[in-house]
């Protein structure tokens, strides 16, 4: 098909790619989806710090996995495998991936638990601070969103991928501004504008803006190491 209607074609077929794996992501993640949603209707601090405990706990053995696997559909897409079997990928990549995203959002999990504690003990205490704690959720988002990328990519043992992951994070920063504007405001039109956007499209826009973004950047690094030494 060529012309409007093979352009609108596309249009559907991407339309289809990602909610389908958007759906299957939520569907993965139903329990931390409905705590999340609990929290909006939460009457007191404890309840919601008792939430955000059980999603602390849960995240390693669901939300990691199903995001891992996301990643994974992901990454054919920007590769150009364009045709491959939506739900019967993301199983696959679910399954092969779940001991090491199990075992890698333990960590980042635990990392992320140690940001949030000192944010809510320490960052109203002045701008600066503030301004730090700000940088620091910024760096865990890109260093988290490359970690996905480098466990659905190489088969790198957990504490390399992680180092990698966070040494990705340090170079390139106007790649990591491009992610970090591009899901700001895919989480804002989401969110804030087209509500129907959360279920359909929002994990994996995200997702795709964010392996795009790190395979560019293993393409740019690629690129510099195979360069000829003066």
């Amino acid at each position: 098909m060529s012309g409007i209607m093979g352009g609108l074609n596309r249009v559907f077929e991407w339309i289809m790619r990602l909610s389908v794996i958007n759906i299957l992501w939520i569907l993965f993640n139903l329990p931390i989806c409905y705590l999340l949603f609990s929290i909006l209707f939460a009457t007191d601090q404890s309840s919601m710090f008792l939430f955000l405990l059980t999603i602390a706990v849960l995240a390693p053995f669901i939300f990691f996995p199903a995001t891992t696997a996301m990643f994974g559909v992901v990454r054919k897409w920007v590769m150009g495998d364009l045709d491959v079997p939506l739900l019967k990928s993301y199983w696959l990549f679910y399954k092969e991936n779940y001991l090491r995203s199990l075992t890698g959002g333990i960590i980042l999990t635990f990392i992320w638990v140690v940001w949030g504690a000192d944010f809510f003990f320490f960052a109203k205490m002045n701008m600066i601070i503030s301004s730090f704690f700000l940088v620091g959720f910024l760096f865990l988002f890109l260093m988290t969103v490359f970690f996905f990328s480098n466990t659905v990519h190489t088969e790198l043992k957990l504490f390399t991928s992680i180092k990698n992951s966070f040494f990705l994070t340090m170079v390139y920063p106007l790649i990591n501004l491009m992610v970090l504007v591009t899901s700001a405001i895919i989480l804002y039109m989401s969110i804030g504008v087209f509500t129907f956007l959360i279920p359909f499209f929002m994990g994996t826009l995200i997702a795709y803006v964010s392996f795009a973004a790190y395979f560019h950047k293993l393409e740019k690094i690629q690129d510099k190491t195979s360069e000829p030494q003066k």
